[in-house]
């Protein structure tokens, strides 16, 4: 008997919105953020979902979702026994291969309102979802994300640049800059500057798997030139072993 393809469903969200605590015991779900930012929550820690990313979420698992104003994301479902088992426990998994273009084609699909996406399109990311493995995770939080630096999450995971600072935000976050930079660094373990890093890298990453040019993706990721973008960059793929 052959196998069901993903079921596929696009959210979009003009306004920031939350679900309650849920799981989901017959079906494991995948998550790939398209733009803006998801934070997914468990009973113990926090973690961010932002651009270009893919979350494994195994069935059975309890998790809250919250979601910032202007994100669009894709939910995919399926039997437990359609995919690997990636790991008992909520994680990242890798976007090689064919995942991205993939995602944005079949997206392309929704957005024009066909009622049907293509099963073979379905079966074909299945089958590069299945290729995928856990990276190690570089956005949780311990316990809930402090309110305050919802408003500096949602301009980085929105539009990703990297000049943002900080002082952009004391006044809408009533903190200072140091303040601010205490609670980036008590929530995800890392200052600031590390973490707007990594999401501007994931950034690159996901423009770069869509086929845009380095140099369309230094401008828009805030890079004076291509050649200070590109030395950024490639030492970042060294680092996480992409």
């Amino acid at each position: 008997m052959s196998l069901m393809p993903l079921c596929h469903h696009l959210r979009t969200y003009a306004k920031s919105a939350e679900k309650s605590f849920h799981q989901h015991d017959d079906k494991v779900q995948l998550v790939y953020i398209h733009s803006g930012c998801c934070i997914i929550a468990t009973r113990n820690d926090s973690t961010l979902a932002v651009n270009g990313q893919l979350l494994w979420i195994p069935a059975g698992v309890e998790h809250r979702l919250e979601v910032l104003k202007s994100t669009i994301f894709s939910v995919l479902f399926c039997e437990p026994n359609e995919l690997p088992m990636f790991s008992h426990d909520m994680g990242w998994l890798t976007v090689n291969g064919l995942v991205v273009p993939l995602m944005e084609y079949i997206d392309e699909i929704e957005l024009t309102e066909v009622s049907d996406i293509p099963a073979h399109y379905l079966a074909v990311l299945k089958d590069q979802i299945s290729q995928q493995s856990i990276k190690e995770q570089g956005y949780k939080a311990t316990g809930e994300i402090d309110r305050r630096l919802l408003p500096v999450i949602q301009s980085l995971t929105l539009k990703p640049d990297i000049k943002l600072s900080l002082e952009d935000f004391t006044e809408s976050c009533g903190a200072s800059t140091r303040t601010l930079n205490r609670m980036f660094q008590k929530c995800f373990e890392q200052p600031f500057r590390s973490l707007r890093l990594q999401i501007v890298m994931e950034k690159a990453l996901q423009l770069n798997r869509q086929g845009i040019p380095h140099t369309e993706v230094a401008l828009e990721l805030g890079y004076n030139s291509l050649s200070a973008f590109s030395t950024v960059f490639n030492k970042y793929l060294r680092e996480k072993k992409y």
